[in-house]
């Protein structure tokens, strides 16, 4: 495994996360119902030396597994892969590191660190923050000639289902202009750092079986009546508005954490 200090902050809290997870109830019980239907022992089965060495190449189902033959018109490898949807969803990201340490603990019951370290650089790649070409991405499902037929070959469907399971893990985006530099995208950041963590305020609580297209969670009704309590006394000195917000809400937020909110939801409110 990396060494603490070869791994970055936003790795070490992704890989915390995970670790957290794999304690937890819902992932045990799932785990559970994935072996009982590959008709697998409770403790998983022991790999083979072939299992071992093909660990770190492409996903495979194991020769002694129980089940043979096609199951509901799908073999094992395809049902698996189907079936672990939901477990790999419970996951902190869409990572192919962290869902191959999941479908080999489902199989084998052992989480395999050491022997997947080549899987790693999936995590270097994509932890609390995912770089993409958004321009290709979009391409891929857009038509490639004739725009006249966009809509009817531009396959939305598709292309909005890819959107909420990105959207699920990465809410919050920065776009960045092929002219802007390493200091321009950082002092970018860092000048509008209150509005991009009042934007991840937003979501860092939602569960995964909140809708689309209504997110809303209990915790982001609570941020939205705080954030209309304080556009309510805009009018009050901050020093003010912060005591209440405090009283109220036991909250303790600063000045321009404040002031950021109340233009933000005046935004919000021009465009209503």
């Amino acid at each position: 495994m990396d060494t603490e200090e070869n791994l970055t902050k936003g790795e070490k809290k992704i890989l915390l996360q995970f670790e957290r997870l794999i304690e937890t109830e819902p992932f045990k019980k799932e785990v559970k119902r994935l072996r009982s239907l590959l008709k697998l022992p409770v403790n998983g089965i022991e790999p083979t030396k072939e299992d071992l060495k093909e660990l770190s190449n492409t996903f495979r189902i194991p020769d002694n597994l129980p089940i043979k033959k096609p199951k509901d018109g799908h073999f094992p490898l395809r049902q698996f892969n189907i079936e672990s949807r939901k477990i790999i969803s419970l996951l902190p990201i869409d990572n192919l590191y962290l869902s191959s340490l999941v479908k080999r603990y489902v199989l084998f019951n052992k989480f395999f660190y050491d022997e997947l370290e080549d899987l790693k650089r999936y995590l270097h790649a994509v932890n609390v923050c995912e770089l993409e070409d958004a321009q290709s991405e979009f391409d891929e499902y857009a038509p490639a000639e004739d725009p006249e037929d966009f809509y009817s070959s531009f396959s939305v469907k598709a292309y909005i289902e890819m959107l909420q399971n990105k959207l699920w893990k990465y809410p919050v985006v920065v776009r960045i202009h092929p002219d802007a530099s390493q200091r321009d995208i950082i002092e970018f950041i860092k000048k509008h750092w209150v509005e991009i963590k009042h934007y991840q305020d937003q979501y860092i609580n939602r569960r995964k079986d909140a809708s689309f297209k209504n997110s809303k969670t209990t915790e982001n009704k609570k941020i939205k009546e705080r954030n209309d309590f304080i556009y309510k006394n805009r009018h009050l000195p901050r020093k003010e508005i912060s005591t209440l917000v405090a009283k109220t809400f036991n909250e303790y937020l600063d000045y321009g954490h404040i002031g950021k909110i109340i233009s933000l939801e005046n935004k919000k409110r021009k465009k209503a």
